[in-house]
């Protein structure tokens, strides 16, 4: 459906993008995560045909970014702060519609379905500056969803919004049947529940694009997280990893995740590492998104 193939994008003296790859199936939720400055804000620019690549090529369903065809076809959420403070959800509503060139009769239904679905009913008539930063959020959203587009391009537009909001929203629309949607976040629990592919970015390079299937084959085994300190950490890992059990480490500031085959072995990585450095702390967990996030990082370092 999305597919971008070596994009290359310069801004000043700075290159944002670096070889950038992405492949998002139709009718599917995609995430974008990466540091800041990576690269996301730019992916979607350059999808949305809001900024040319100087080098690669995108296409949305087999059409270029630039065509009308495809352009008829995104919805872009906008930033919060392109949200006009002077006007109510109601009116900022009705202006996206006809700058859309929809109909009358369409941009009165939308509204109201929208009104609807993200809880703005009461709001209607509340002038946006008046509102909480997460109903700007909300109105927001409305405003990228006014055109019924099925492809659906946001930027954080779900990190500051309550969770089981966005569960909804999410599951609205996919039961549509006819939404595909690119989402930038760094938001990993909200990755893992909603999403069904991941792209990871770093310095304007793609490091994994892949299905939440695939990755969620490595999250949820059993693990042990210890603290320690920080000065034999490199030490401690070194030692663990050479055990027969031990799946993989996940380091962290003063910590180190270690999954293992089975429950029964972490006694014994406990037992390992004390006779290696002083643990502060030891905690039987599980393999988390946010642990494989970082081994991709720490691959690439």
């Amino acid at each position: 459906m999305i597919e971008a193939h070596g994009i290359v994008k310069n801004i000043g003296k700075v290159r944002a993008l670096n070889g950038f790859d992405l492949s998002v199936r139709e009718n599917t939720i995609h995430a974008l995560v990466g540091p800041n400055g990576s690269g996301k804000t730019t992916a979607l620019k350059i999808i949305s045909g809001e900024l040319k690549p100087d080098a690669g090529s995108a296409i949305i369903n087999g059409l270029p970014i630039a065509s009308p065809d495809v352009q008829r076809m995104v919805g872009e959420i906008p930033d919060i702060c392109r949200v006009p403070d002077n006007l109510t959800p109601m009116a900022a509503l009705w202006k996206q519609g006809r700058a859309r060139r929809l109909a009358k009769e369409e941009i009165g239904y939308r509204v109201d379905a929208l009104a609807g679905m993200l809880g703005l009913e009461r709001a209607m008539d509340t002038r946006i500056g008046e509102l909480s930063r997460g109903m700007r959020r909300r109105v927001a959203l409305g405003m990228g969803l006014i055109t019924d587009a099925s492809v659906l391009l946001m930027d954080g537009s779900l990190d500051e919004l309550d969770p089981l909001f966005c569960a909804r929203l999410i599951g609205s629309l996919r039961s549509a049947g006819d939404k595909t949607v690119l989402l930038a976040t760094n938001n990993l629990d909200l990755v893992d529940r909603v999403c069904d592919g991941v792209t990871i970015m770093k310095e304007g390079a793609t490091l994994l694009n892949e299905s939440m299937t695939t990755i969620r084959e490595k999250i949820g085994r059993p693990a042990v997280t210890l603290r320690v300190s920080p000065l034999n950490l490199d030490r401690l890992v070194q030692s663990i990893g050479r055990e027969l059990f031990i799946n993989h480490t996940y380091v962290g500031e003063g910590t180190v995740t270690v999954e293992v085959d089975d429950i029964i072995h972490i006694p014994g990585v406990i037992r390992h590492a004390s006779s290696i450095t002083e643990i502060y702390e030891a905690r039987q967990t599980m393999t988390s998104l946010q642990d494989v996030y970082r081994t991709f990082f720490e691959d690439t370092q």
